[in-house]
C-alpha cells in the first residue's frame, strides 16, 4: 500500500477531519498489513519467542516518529492528537485484537453483575492545616484560602492556586494531592506548572514557591509539564526539584513522567521535552535527553523509552509490549482499584496489546482469557487468574 497516501490519511484523521468509509477502511488495511508483516517478522527471527516477540521494526519506526514529534511541544489537551499520529505502525501481536475494535474476542462473556468500571478523575486535598478535602465531591470555586493565597477548583475541575495578596508570613505551608486505588487527577501548580497524577499517587509542594528553587516530592506516577520561571534577578531560572523514591530529579522547564511505585522494581524517569538531571541518593546520576529514560534499581543507568508505552496512561490506553501478567495486574490493580491473585507461574505470562482505559474492567479480562493459556474469574473485587 503506498505509505504517502496512508501518511495523508493518517494526517486528515490527526487534523480533526471526518474521513469516508472508503478511506477508513484503506486505513484499516494499512494497519492490517503493519499486523502481518510483524507476524511474519517475528515468526522468521530465531531469536524471537513468539509470545515475547515485540515487534522490533515497527518499534523503531514508532520511536522514530516520537522523536519527530518531540520537537514540538506537549499538552495534555492534544497529547491524544500527537498519539493519533504515533499509532502508525502499532500492531499487536497474537494475544490481543483491539486497535480497531476496543475489545478482544472471548467465548468466556463477563456477566454483568460483575462488571467493574474503570478509574475516574478522583483525589484528595490535604491542606497546610491538616484538614482534607474530597476533590470528586467538592464543588467548582474557591476550596481556601491559606497565607494570602487561593485554592479554587475550576469548571474543569482542575485544582489552581492564586496569589491574592502579599504574604504576611515566611512559613511556607505544604499541600498534599493524593489519588486513591481508581483514581487520576490533574493540578496545577502555584508556579503555573501542570501535573497529572495516576492512581495510588501523590504529589505534597509548598502553596506558593519562595527562593532559589521550587521543590516538591512525590510517589506512585506524575507527569509534569514545568514552567520556567526566571530569577528574580534576571540571572537565569529558577530550578524546580521533585523528590521521588530513591531519587532527585532537577528540571528548569521541561516535560517529563517519573513513575516511582513502590511495588515496582524500578524507579523510571521518562524526558518528553527539556533536560533533566535524574540523581540517586547513592552519588549516581544521569543528563537525559529527549527519547531517554533513567531506570533507577540496584544502580542507575539509562536507555532509549518506548515513549507510546511510557506515555500510554496520559492518552488514556494501556500498551503493552511484552509485558508479564504479573506487570498487567499491578496496573490493573491500581487503575481499577481491585485485588488480584495467581500463581507464580502465570505471572510469566506475556501479552501484547492496547487497551483503552475507559473500558470496564472486562475488556482486560478478555484479553487474558484471548490467550487459551488463562482463565480469569472475579469475585466481588478480586480477580483470580488459573490455568
Amino acid at each position: 500500500m503506498n505509505e504517502d497516501i496512508v501518511r495523508k490519511l493518517l494526517q486528515r484523521q490527526v487534523d480533526g477531519h471526518r474521513l469516508s468509509p472508503e478511506d477508513e477502511a484503506q486505513l484499516k488495511r494499512a494497519y492490517e498489513q503493519l499486523l502481518q508483516d510483524e507476524l511474519q517478522a517475528t515468526t522468521e527471527d530465531p531469536s524471537l519467542d513468539p509470545q515475547e516477540g515485540h515487534g522490533q521494526a515497527m518499534r523503531q519506526n514508532i520511536n522514530q516518529r516520537i522523536a519527530d514529534q518531540q520537537r514540538k511541544r506537549f499538552h495534555f489537551e492534544n497529547f491524544r492528537r500527537i498519539a493519533a499520529v504515533l499509532l502508525v505502525g502499532f500492531t499487536l501481536v497474537g494475544t490481543a485484537y483491539l486497535l480497531w475494535t476496543g475489545s478482544a474476542t472471548s467465548t468466556e462473556p463477563i456477566a454483568k453483575h460483575e462488571e467493574i468500571l474503570p478509574g475516574q478523575n478522583k483525589a484528595y486535598l490535604t491542606l497546610s492545616d491538616g484538614s482534607v478535602i474530597n476533590l470528586n465531591e467538592a464543588k467548582n470555586g474557591t476550596l481556601a484560602v491559606q497565607g494570602g493565597v487561593r485554592v479554587e477548583k475550576d469548571a474543569t475541575g482542575n485544582i489552581r492556586y492564586t496569589l491574592d495578596e502579599e504574604p504576611q508570613t515566611t512559613i511556607l505551608g505544604l499541600n498534599t494531592v493524593a489519588t486513591p486505588n481508581g483514581g487520576q487527577y490533574r493540578i496545577t501548580l502555584p508556579d503555573g506548572s501542570t501535573a497529572m497524577l495516576n492512581a495510588a499517587s501523590s504529589l505534597s509542594y509548598p502553596v506558593r514557591f519562595a527562593g532559589q528553587e521550587r521543590r516538591v516530592k512525590m510517589t506512585g506516577e506524575v507527569y509534569f509539564e514545568i514552567k520556567k520561571l526566571p530569577r528574580s534577578d534576571g540571572n537565569g531560572n529558577v530550578p524546580f526539584f521533585v523528590e521521588a523514591a530513591e531519587q532527585e530529579v532537577e528540571v528548569l522547564g521541561t516535560h517529563f513522567n517519573i513513575n516511582a511505585y513502590s511495588n515496582e522494581t524500578a524507579v523510571k524517569t521518562t524526558l518528553v521535552e527539556g533536560s533533566v538531571k535524574v540523581s540517586a541518593h547513592g552519588g549516581q546520576s544521569a543528563l537525559l535527553k529527549p527519547g531517554e529514560q533513567a531506570i533507577l534499581a540496584e544502580k542507575l543507568y539509562v536507555q532509549p523509552a518506548d515513549m507510546q508505552q511510557q506515555l500510554s496512561w496520559i492518552n488514556g490506553d494501556f500498551v503493552f509490549r511484552g509485558e508479564t501478567l504479573e506487570n498487567v495486574m499491578r496496573q490493573v490493580a491500581r487503575w481499577y482499584d481491585v485485588q488480584v491473585d495467581y500463581p507464580p507461574h502465570i505471572g510469566r505470562l506475556r501479552f501484547n496489546g492496547m487497551v483503552s482505559r475507559s473500558q470496564p474492567l472486562s475488556s482486560i479480562v478478555k484479553m487474558i482469557q484471548s490467550t487459551k493459556k488463562a482463565k480469569v474469574t472475579i469475585t466481588e473485587r478480586r480477580l483470580i487468574v488459573t490455568d
